[in-house]
């Protein structure tokens, strides 16, 4: 009779087990959706308790001749950290660690710069899930905190002046393998001479799926300044491939390049730039949960 009970009870953690192991099958999400490589950010939001990271490496060569000419050449180390709360509700924080030298023909002369930016935190948030003819729509919203810095950026941004960004993104698949993206954005600081809205960002961004887990985008994006009742717009063109690993896992390679001068923008400049990265997801609540 006892031996009976032991099988009646195994028998019902071996269906208990089953359920569970299906319903961890069904929790199976679509591929990972990121920030990068492109400046468009995606609409999509990091799924509940998974944790989400984006890093890489950019080179970026910029020339400016408002007044002096001015070369810059960058070294930026890039990390994106972004957790989801809920499945509309994700936080996150960027960190961008550089190594820049200036080269001024003016009075300055050469300029060189280890450190890292202030440390930006902020969240996304959807407001329209993507069905039918609307667009998958979300709002992020960036904190740049000033005295969250390293190196040769401490004293650039002694002022203690917290910048802010909110962008509105939107996406939308045309075909099972071809999509439109777009973003923009106003930015400022919360307080101080700059204003609380002066520069702003628009981007459009075209992704094709080329199969075997390649993917394809070619972007244009432009970046905004006011200044007085002027606003100087840096237009660039840039592309580049994605490769799926796995579902969670993601390499990218791109490059761009400065329009200024081709459009005749008001600020002359060019220059270009050219990077590569990886990012990957895991379910980090579960796994903290299982310790």
């Amino acid at each position: 009779m006892k031996m009976n009970k032991w099988i009646l009870t195994a028998a019902v953690v071996a269906v208990q087990m089953s359920a569970f192991g299906q319903e961890e099958k069904k929790e199976e999400f679509d591929a990972i959706a990121t920030d990068r490589p492109d400046i468009t950010e995606s609409a999509q939001i990091t799924p509940l308790g998974w944790f989400q990271y984006e890093g890489g490496y950019q080179f970026s060569n910029s020339k400016e001749s408002y007044g002096a000419m001015e070369v810059k050449d960058r070294h930026q180390y890039e990390q994106v950290l972004r957790f989801g709360i809920s499945e509309k509700f994700e936080v996150r924080a960027v960190i961008n660690s550089n190594t820049e030298r200036t080269t001024s023909l003016g009075i300055v002369g050469e300029d060189r710069r280890t450190g890292t930016e202030p440390i930006t935190v902020g969240f996304k948030y959807n407001l329209i899930e993507g069905n039918g003819a609307f667009p998958q729509t979300t709002w992020h919203s960036h904190l740049s905190l000033p005295w969250l810095v390293y190196g040769g950026y401490v004293a650039p941004y002694q002022s203690n002046i917290v910048y802010h960004e909110q962008r509105l993104m939107m996406e939308k698949g045309i075909t099972d393998r071809f999509g439109l993206a777009t973003n923009i954005g106003l930015s400022g600081g919360l307080a101080g001479s700059n204003g609380f809205i002066n520069e702003g960002m628009f981007s459009l961004a075209a992704g094709y799926d080329i199969r075997a887990d390649f993917g394809i985008f070619l972007e244009y994006f432009s970046e905004f300044t006011w200044g007085g009742n002027v606003i100087y717009a840096t237009p660039y063109v840039d592309g580049g491939f994605t490769k799926l690993l796995s579902n969670d896992l993601q390499l990218d390679i791109y490059a761009g390049y400065d329009l200024s001068t081709t459009l005749g923008a008001r600020l002359p400049s060019t220059g270009f730039f050219f990077g590569t990265g990886v990012s990957y997801r895991l379910p980090l609540a579960q796994k903290l949960m299982a310790l």
